[in-house]
């Protein structure tokens, strides 16, 4: 049979074997025909098939299974051998179910191979069948050995007893047996054990050792040297046995006694290395004693590894101690073992016995005694002449040293033999070709330093001197691996020292020194000798090869530094191989040492073109250059080098540039000289391609400055080098120069505003040599016209720089569109100075020709169906650059997107740009609509994770909807023209948009303008025209909720055709209609009680599943004849228990299809609905939750911290979620009515029904402003009601008082504005108000449908005596309901003034309206006292609100009266206290008084108030005080110390001292902070000189709080007061050195800092809130004064960051989503900058922080977007205090002094252009910030506003600092600053010029609404004050009281008050005073402006 056939059956059987194996249905039966398939067991004995055991074990080979006698057996034939081998595969790839016959079996075949007979013919083409069957046999034993630990044993028992036979047939054998089979076989068996990687355990070479001995005997290697000769003797046709050693001796195996011994001490060395292999360890782990850990599993030993095993690390002496493993050498080989035990030491292990240790130390010397044996034959040789390689003596020497190393290190025992042994190696050779010999003496001097530490020194000392020392074996062809492998242990083996880094330095050092000695010749000029070079070149990479292994920071530079130093000072070869070593350390240290070699490198480089001796030569040069090469190629692995390698080839390319520029103008050289020199240039180009190569290299992307000019001058080098013309360099480098040009940056900076920059940048360029030849300039000029034709006009204008700076631009770009990216030239048109230069014109012709090779190359690959994703990239890159900020940049995006849609139309029919398309006109339309949302803080980022894509645009609102309206109509035209080539493609495609952006929308609208512009044109497409309209005030656009109708439109038919599907396979199926429905009803009610249940136990349900359980429901009811009540009820209540936006949207969706679909289910569904309506009354929910009730911000607790915008978005985003249900639900309820109101008298009955129970909890509703809208609805709602029913009288008198009741409820809470700056908000609310108020004017009385017994005709007459209700007839009931009417005109007339004031600030805007009083102007004085009285009728809190609502003296004067008749009757509304005391003037008795007992109590500020003597003691008033007082919670009063302590100058009853020993006791925090107030109030002078008449009061209060202290409380009060005094008194050290210099206090500042200790607890009296845990004790700085010794210093504070509940608690979240409060640390560090001052009163500045504060509560709680820092200050003694720095931030006045000229050029600097987000992020923060200190400004008369008291922090903010100069006080007693407060040119300039820009309209009004917001708590803020008027402060003088108040305008209406502070504003613009105190200052203070 051919031998194809044979093979082929081979492949057959293996292949069926291995499929047998890994099939786990495997029959016997299987297994036994492939067992069969195998040859016969022909001899006399054969064994038995031995029976499966019962737990599954094989059964053992012992000796009588088979016959030892050799008999004349069967033939084995090629395919019993390929059968044979497929069983050995088979049982070796199986999982062992079949081993218990298998591994028997072919134990049976290895003992049998000697009987069988095989055919002499075959074979010899490779192996002998012998040594091919023996082989596989054994390595397949081995393998299921290793795998299946159970057959282990019995398998190694058969292979070392095969090994005894084979050396008994060898003895007794014929020499041709020997030859054709005992040989062969052995060279199989021995071959297997050597290549197996069987985790060989310690008796196992034992066992090898005691049945391998034989084999290395004399008389068995002489029996085979015999038997070898004779054969060779043998006729060679004739002899089978010779044909096989020739078959061997061609594949270069030529068998002798030598390789027998050769292959058993090999095994012998792997066996034992596989052993040491699984001790090796970590050399650390040796150090620290750590503990090897060995167990048993299955059988084998198992051990714990690391793979990190490539470096080794310094290992100490102790060698002995067990360590852990750190090597897994499972399935290694041997090389990689041997690999590792060269570079780790072995542990010890314990678990050897005696007898072992005995083995090994007989193999150890054996084997020596081998190698000494074999040098003695060897030499012998060697004398006689050549050597025939049958001795294989260089390699049984390699091995014998390798194997006696082996045993010695696992023994750990080593005498002087064997290093003397690896010395002679090493420095006597028997021939130079002893490689095998050399390396093997290099490893074991690595072994033996690692594993005997007092070894090592020697070791590395035979190393160094093997490399230093002249040998022949350098000169021999394998010299290199000889040396790379000797400098490599020497490095390792150096690693492995104690004190290695110490040594490797030392043998530096040692290794120069040789080299030097090498060297001394060629200063002679004497050639050096060949054996120096190659020692020098030993020394080199023996150098580089340690600092690679020690990637050490003191090693690496100091090998590069002294190779460095040795380039140029020896032959060329030389240093090329320095500049390769060097190569090879670069990537092994630290980024400054790779700087220093990539230096080295490019000071070479530049060196070749040097004209004196120094020049590099051209063979070093090249090296550079290859290695220049080599570093960019394999650089991927360090990626954090890429920049910085980046940078050094782009200097060296310009540098180079310069250089040639340089030689080329002093040269007087030819041309090929100098094209010679420019060919060095291009050279760097293909380096600096291959680095730019990298994918994760992306240069390009956010580059720096220096990056830009870099790449632009190499640029402008290839330019002025003609390197990009069409010739033999652009050939040669086309190809990198277009990968460099993928990578470039634009040549423009994308932070720079004006063309100065660039025009310099440009015309003073190093690069463009001013010497350039007119003929130059002129070919550049005529190129660039060539390439922009039209534009000849303005190129011949243009600088040489310019146009140089264009053609660069042109050829990058061409270069980079070529390869796929035509939009990244976007980049140059982001950077202003292009755009108003004489450039941009230009650029814009550039950027239409790239277009334009873009598509055509493009178009190419189309028609060639070679097109890939680049243009579809590209595409999308243009449309979101159609949405960028920058118009110019929009504009550009927008042409050129369009040409490319024109191109190639069928993108627009690809999903992701359609939908990109749709999702950015969505993100434009939502960046139009945040202008009503969040008017005064807009948003710059929009998203869309469907497309994920961000878009940036401006804060002018006007631009975005300039934008989008463009964008529509390009939309437009996009999708008509891909509607035009495949309608049916697009139509599929919109559908699909629609169909994934299904949502519910839960904001203020319901617009998706990209779902908008899908069904528009899905419409369009079905009318086969395009009819895009216009959308509302933004051309092109249209709003509807079209796309709202079709989603909820497919729901409904989706879920309708399932329950329709399931009908029609019901009724085919079983002929039976409802059948399939009526079997699923069971579980689909089950599934909605289930998520009833979940709802019902506050459990979250996401939107979709609530969406398809509602709607398979509603399909179902549907579907249904019959009505289903449980699903009904379910439908109704699920929304309502989930009580969401999310679920309500949902819910009345579904409620408004069922009622549809179904009308007769309308009432049952309304009944549930209206139920659920009345459960959320009664459950608190929405609109009748009291979480969110307003708060009068002097009632909540005040902080010292910044205004913290997303706080404040974050209530308005939980409020609207709160209210959010019931809106949506009362838009369902008003809709339903107006489908009803005429057609369903019991639908009329439900409404009813529902409003008379929502209007009876009117006074739960919640007093949120945001719950105004909701109420009001309800009340229209409600009238509507009244007004289109005529209902029963009695029905009609209750619901129409219960609707008046719950609107005039609203109007008994103080007024409210609407919260924020959402103009959405804003406008629905009035529009509801409108309505109600038109709907209230029609409002008749009818009365005129009685049910009674009584027969009247079903109508009451005018004068009829008929009671309808609570004993009154229909007369009375009609005045009292004209009088609510009136009355409730009045006030929604109020209100909508208010709420247009509010809305509309300035009176010029559009939409603004004056103030409309109709109703009140018509009020006479006794009107309005009519109106007051029946106000008070209803309810007294109503009445004396009118006094916050209307100026008008007759309602206080009306409410007295009603005072003092029934004050009992307004107990529980504290405003009225301020009607009943008013200013301490009484008119009521005691009688009158004693109700204060039980009155609401007032805010704390008010109760405070009312121990001054205004009140004359009262001790009503007293206890009334102190009552309030003790009802507000400590933190809330905490914020009131100073103003408690003033209240002790007239506390005769002590009342306040009472609440002062209360308050310590309840609260250390304000037991310390009053302490340090008293402290500060003792004296009336800041050196404690004068004291105050209260000190008598503060010393005894100080004492009785300290002196009650006990405890943990004392020890507190001691370690905190202790820390603080010892911060303090580091300015009393420092007044001795008051005249001294700032670093002589700064050295003492030091050494006071350094002894404070921060203890435990311990804080800052400026932040209670946090506490100290260290201090930066060099951060003490003195502070600049005269006699004063300020200072400043640092600390760490811990601060808990407050996490609200509230939240929580109304927010439903599902499983995956997190707060973000939650997602942060608890706790956090901050570094707080504090300023201790001695000799300053600070009692004043902590006044104006105070008053800060109070503002920004006030702001904070009518959601304005405002911006105050009132900083913490702590007055603490007598001038004494400490004030917290502002971080981040900086003064005008420092900015003054640092050059800048104003502020407008500082944020341009800082932020980036105008157009940036940056920019007017930081300009929105400076106009709020600006806006709110301008308001306190004017109201508190912040007077020395110089720039030196103006803080500017990181985000824009400006922040007013230092108080000294408040309300009727001025520097120097003459008010200089006589406008309202400062708004000067520079601010101007930010903000804009004048109200028509945004900026400064949003300045003026948000100072308005701050003003307006602030005067409904003038009084407080008075009280505030007036409470501090006897401390002394200096800012009183006269009527600071009286003042404070008329700046207020409480006379004024809002409209009044808000064109009052319009005037303000006008007057501060640009006020000439202001002006002028800034030149004052800066005159007279050096202070600039």
């Amino acid at each position: 049979m051919p031998a194809l056939d044979f093979d082929l059956h081979a492949q057959i059987l293996s292949s069926l074997a291995s499929t047998l194996a890994r099939d786990q249905a495997t029959t016997t039966d299987e297994v036994h025909r492939l067992i069969g398939a195998g040859p016969t067991l022909s001899f006399s004995s054969q064994p038995s098939t031995p029976k499966p055991q019962p737990n599954g074990s094989p059964v053992a080979i012992g000796e009588g299974a088979v016959d030892n006698t050799l008999v004349e057996g069967g033939l084995m034939t090629m395919r019993h051998q390929h059968a044979l081998l497929a069983q050995a595969k088979f049982a070796a790839e199986s999982s062992g179910q079949f081993d218990h016959d298998l591994v028997p079996r072919l134990c049976g075949y290895l003992y049998s191979l000697p009987k069988y007979r095989f055919n002499d013919g075959l074979g010899l083409k490779g192996k002998s069948p012998a040594d091919s069957l023996t082989f596989n046999l054994v390595t397949h034993l081995l393998a299921i050995a290793d795998k299946r630990p159970a057959s282990r044993k019995d398998i190694l028992d058969a292979v070392w007893k095969y090994l005894d036979k084979l050396s008994t047939l060898a003895l007794s054998e014929s020499s041709e047996k020997i030859c054709e089979f005992v040989l062969p076989s052995l060279n199989g068996i021995l071959t297997a054990l050597e290549a197996s990687t069987l985790n060989f355990e310690p008796t196992d070479f034992a066992d090898l050792v005691s049945h391998s001995n034989t084999l290395l005997s004399q008389e068995l290697s002489e029996q085979l040297r015999k038997a070898i000769e004779a054969t060779k003797q043998e006729p060679f046709r004739t002899s089978y046995a010779r044909r096989v050693l020739a078959a061997y001796a061609r594949d270069g195996i030529i068998h002798s006694s030598h390789r027998v011994i050769l292959q058993v001490l090999t095994v012998k060395r792997n066996v034992l290395a596989r052993i040491l292999g699984t001790s090796i360890t970590n050399a650390k782990d040796e150090v620290n004693g750590a503990q090897g850990r060995r167990g048993q599993q299955n059988g084998r030993h198992t051990f714990e590894f690391s793979s990190d095993d490539e470096k080794p690390t310094p290992i100490a002496k102790q060698t002995t101690v067990e360590a852990v493993p750190v090597v897994n050498i499972a399935h290694l080989s041997f090389e990689d073992i041997w690999g590792k035990l060269v570079t780790h030491p072995v542990g010890a292990d314990s678990s050897v016995k005696i007898d072992l240790v005995k083995i090994l130390r007989a193999e150890y010397i054996v084997s020596l005694q081998f190698f000494s044996d074999m040098r003695v034959f060897a030499n012998d040789l060697v004398s006689k002449g050549p050597v025939s390689p049958q001795y294989y003596y260089d390699n049984i020497m390699a091995v014998a040293l390798q194997l006696g190393s082996l045993a010695s290190v696992f023994i750990k025992e080593l005498d002087d033999i064997l290093p003397s042994h690896i010395s002679n190696c090493l420095f006597s050779l028997v021939r130079p070709e002893e490689y095998s010999t050399q390396t093997a003496a290099i490893d074991c001097a690595s072994i033996l330093g690692i594993n005997f530490m007092d070894t090592s020194r020697e070791m590395v000392g035979l190393l160094q001197q093997f490399l230093t020392t002249s040998s022949s074996i350098f000169d021999a062809p394998e010299a290199t691996r000889i040396q790379l492998r000797a400098v490599e242990r020497l490095a390792q083996l150096l690693m492995h020292l104690p004190n290695g880094e110490d040594v490797a330095m030392s043998t530096i050092y040692a290794l120069l020194n040789t080299l030097y000695s090498h060297n001394s010749t060629v200063k002679d000029k004497i050639p050096v000798d060949a054996q120096s070079i190659l020692i020098q070149e030993n020394v080199i990479h023996a150098i580089s090869k340690i600092a690679l292994v020690f990637e050490s920071e003191k090693i690496t530079p100091l090998a590069i530094s002294m190779l460095a130093q040795q380039i140029r000072h020896h032959t060329p070869r030389l240093d090329c191989g320095i500049v390769s070593c060097l190569t090879d350390m670069a990537f092994s240290g630290s980024l400054a040492s790779f700087n220093d070699i990539t230096q080295i490198f490019s000071s070479l480089a530049k060196r070749s073109i040097s004209n004196d001796h120094k020049a590099t030569s051209k063979e070093l040069s090249e090296t550079v250059y290859s290695c220049l090469m080599r570093l960019a190629q394999t650089i991927k692995g360090r990626p954090e080098f890429y920049h910085s390698y980046m940078v050094s080839l782009l200097r060296l390319f310009v540098d180079k540039g310069l250089q040639i520029q340089s030689f080329e103008h002093a040269s007087k050289r030819g041309q090929s000289k100098i094209n010679s020199l420019s060919t060095s240039l291009g050279q760097l180009l293909p380096i600096l391609g291959q680095l730019l190569s990298h994918d994760d290299f992306q240069p390009h992307i956010k580059p720096s400055k220096e990056d830009v000019k870099l790449f632009r001058d190499a640029w402008f080098n290839c330019i002025l080098f003609e390197f990009v013309k069409d010739s033999p360099w652009y050939r040669k480098w086309g190809d990198a120069m277009a990968a460099i040009a993928r990578k470039t940056p634009a040549f423009v900076s994308g932070d720079h505003s004006g063309d100065a920059y660039l025009e310099g940048e440009l015309e003073y360029n190093s690069v463009l040599p001013r010497s350039t030849l007119d003929a130059q300039k002129t070919a550049m000029r005529a190129t660039l016209t060539s390439f922009l034709p039209g534009q000849t006009v303005a190129i011949k204008n243009l600088s040489s720089a310019k146009v140089v700076f264009l053609l660069s631009v042109y050829h990058v770009e061409t270069l980079r569109c070529r390869q796929g990216d035509c939009a990244f030239i976007l980049q140059y048109f982001m950077n202003s100075g292009v755009n108003d230069t004489g450039l941009s014109t230009c650029l814009e012709a550039i950027a239409d020709q790239v277009i334009n090779v873009f598509i055509s190359e493009s178009q190419s690959k189309v028609l060639a169906h070679s097109s890939d994703d680049t243009v579809r990239q590209q595409v999308r890159k243009l449309v979101i650059g159609c949405a960028h900020r920058l118009k110019r940049v929009s504009s550009l995006s927008a042409k050129w997107v369009h040409r490319l849609i024109s191109a190639f139309p069928q993108f627009m029919c690809d999903k992701a740009l359609l939908a990109l398309v749709l999702e950015v006109s969505d993100l434009l339309w939502t960046s139009c609509e945040n202008e009503l949302t969040d008017e005064y803080c807009p948003e710059y980022s929009f998203t869309s994770t469907k497309v994920g894509v961000t878009i940036n645009l401006p804060d002018s609102y006007p631009y975005r909807r300039e934008l989008l309206s463009k964008f529509l109509d390009l939309t437009r035209r996009w999708i008509a023209v891909a509607m035009a080539n495949s309608p049916q493609e697009v139509d599929a495609l919109l559908q699909d948009y629609l169909a994934q952006t299904e949502k519910v929308h839960t904001g203020i609208s319901r617009v998706h303008m990209g779902r908008i512009l899908a069904a528009r044109a899905g419409r369009d497409l079905t009318k086969d025209q395009n009819s895009f309209e216009n959308l509302n005030n933004v051309p092109g656009a249209i709003l509807d909720n079209s796309s709202v109708f079709f989603q909820e439109f497919s729901s409904r038919r989706r879920f309708q055709g399932e329950i329709g599907g399931m009908e029609t396979f019901s009724t085919v199926a079983t002929q039976q209609s409802g059948t399939v429905l009526q079997s699923q009803l069971p579980a689909l009610r089950d599934s909605l009680q289930k998520m009833a249940e979940q709802v019902k136990n506050n459990q979250f349900v996401n939107n979709n599943d609530l969406t398809n359980a509602l709607h398979r429901a509603v399909s179902a009811l549907v579907s249904l004849d019959q009505m289903e009540e449980e699903l009904v009820k379910l439908v109704a209540w699920i929304p309502v228990y989930l009580f969401t936006p999310d679920s309500l949207k949902i819910g009345t969706s579904v409620w408004s299809w069922l009622i549809t679909e179904k009308p007769e289910l309308e009432k049952r569904l309304m009944t549930e609905v209206a139920a659920g309506w009345v459960w959320t009354c009664q459950q608190q929910k929405g609109l009748f939750s009291p979480l969110l009730n307003a708060e009068d911000p002097f009632r909540v607790r005040m902080e010292y911290a910044p205004t913290d915008k997303k706080a404040r978005q974050k209530s308005y985003k939980i409020a609207s979620y709160l209210f959010a249900p019931h809106l949506i639900w009362i838009e369902f309820l008003s809709s339903r009515f107006q489908a009803t109101r005429y057609r369903s008298a019991d639908m009329v009955d439900i409404f009813t029904r529902l409003l008379q129970l929502t209007f009876a909890g009117s006074h739960k509703m919640s007093t949120n402003p945001l719950a105004r809208e909701g109420r009001f609805q309800l009340s229209l709602l409600g009238l509507r009601l009244i007004h289109s029913n005529r209902m029963e009288a009695v029905v009609e008198y209750k619901l129409r008082q219960a609707l008046y009741t719950n609107a005039l409820t609203w109007y008994e809470l103080s007024p409210r504005w609407s919260f924020g700056g959402n103009r959405m908000l804003s406008k629905a609310e009035t529009r509801v108000m409108k309505e109600f108020a038109a709907a209230l004017e029609q409002d008749k009385l009818l009365l005129d449908h009685v049910v009674s017994s009584i027969n009247t005709g079903g109508k009451v007459t005018a004068g009829a005596d008929y009671l309808i209700c609570d004993k009154l007839n229909r007369d009375a009931i009609i005045r009292n309901h004209s009088q609510s009417r009136r009355l409730l005109l009045l006030l929604n007339e109020n209100e909508l003034n208010r709420l247009g004031v509010w809305s509309t600030p300035l009176l010029m805007n559009s939409g603004a309206t004056p103030e409309v009083n109709t109703q009140e102007k018509s009020l006479s004085e006794e009107a309005w006292r009519s109106i007051v009285r029946f106000a008070w009728s209803v309810s007294p809190s109503l009445a004396l609100q009118l006094i916050a609502r209307f100026k008008n003296s007759f309602i206080l004067s009306e409410l007295g009266q009603l005072l003092a008749r029934d004050p009992f009757a307004a107990i529980h509304d504290s405003d009225a206290i301020q009607v009943l005391l008013g200013e301490g003037s009484f008119r009521y008795s005691t009688i009158q008084l004693k109700y204060l007992l039980y009155w609401q109590v007032v805010p704390s500020i008010t109760a405070i108030s009312y121990f001054q003597p205004a009140y004359h003691n009262n001790p009503m008033v007293l206890q009334y005080a102190m009552r309030s007082l003790e009802h507000s919670p400590v933190e809330v009063v905490f914020f009131y110390v100073p103003q408690i302590v003033q209240a002790l100058r007239h506390d005769d009853l002590g009342y306040v001292e009472k609440y002062i020993m209360r308050a310590a006791r309840a609260s250390q925090l304000f037991a310390h902070q009053i302490i340090w107030n008293m402290k500060a109030n003792m004296y009336k002078d800041n050196n404690s000189e004068v004291p105050d008449s209260l000190k008598p009061t503060l010393d005894r209060i100080i004492s009785k709080i300290v002196n009650g202290l006990s405890g943990e409380d004392k020890a507190f009060y001691e370690r905190e007061f202790t820390f603080f005094n010892q911060v303090t008194s580091i300015s009393g050290t420092l007044q001795p050195l008051v005249k001294k210099t700032k670093p002589e206090k700064k050295k003492k500042i030091d050494e006071e800092m350094a002894k404070i200790v921060v203890d435990v607890g311990v804080y800052l009296p400026s932040n209670p809130d946090g506490v100290v845990v260290d201090i930066d004790k060099m951060s003490g700085r003195p502070l600049q004064s005269h006699a004063k010794t300020p200072f400043m210093a640092t600390f760490k504070v811990r601060k808990t960051r407050e996490s609200s509940t509230l939240g929580k608690a109304i927010m439903k979240r599902g499983e995956g989503e997190v707060d973000e409060e939650d997602s942060g640390p608890k706790t956090y560090d901050v570094w707080q900058s504090a300023i201790f001052k001695v000799g300053d009163d600070c009692r004043q500045d902590v006044l104006a922080i105070q008053l800060i504060a109070v503002f920004k509560n006030i702001f904070t709680s009518v959601g304005l977007d405002l911006y105050l820092f009132p900083y913490r200050i702590v007055a603490t003694a007598p001038g004494c205090g400490m004030i917290d720095v502002i971080p981040n931030s900086i003064s005008r006045d420092q900015l003054g002094r640092e050059k800048v000229n104003n502020l407008q050029d500082y944020f341009l600097t800082k932020y980036g252009s105008v157009d940036s987000i940056a920019y007017q992020r930081a300009r929105n923060n400076f106009i709020q910030s600006v806006a709110s200190y301008s308001v306190i400004s004017y109201l508190l008369q912040f007077k020395d506003r110089h720039n030196g008291n103006i803080m500017i922090d990181d985000d824009g903010h400006v922040i007013h600092i230092d108080f000294g100069f408040i309300l009727d006080i001025s520097p120097g007693g003459i008010n200089f600053e006589s406008s309202p407060f400062k708004l000067t040119t520079e601010m101007i300039q930010i903000m804009g010029m004048s109200v028509e820009d945004q900026g400064y309209r949003w300045f003026c009004e948000l100072c308005i609404k701050a003003y307006l917001a602030s005067r409904p708590h003038a009084e407080k803020i008075i009280q505030l004050v007036a409470l501090m008027l006897e401390s002394g402060l200096p800012c009183f003088k006269g009527e600071t009281i009286k003042r404070l108040r008329s700046r207020f305008q409480l006379d004024r209406s809002e409209r009044a008050a808000a064109e009052f502070m319009k005037e303000k504003v006008d007057e501060s613009h640009l006020n000439k005073r202001t002006v002028l105190y800034d030149s004052f200052q800066k005159a007279q203070n050096g202070i600039p402006y």
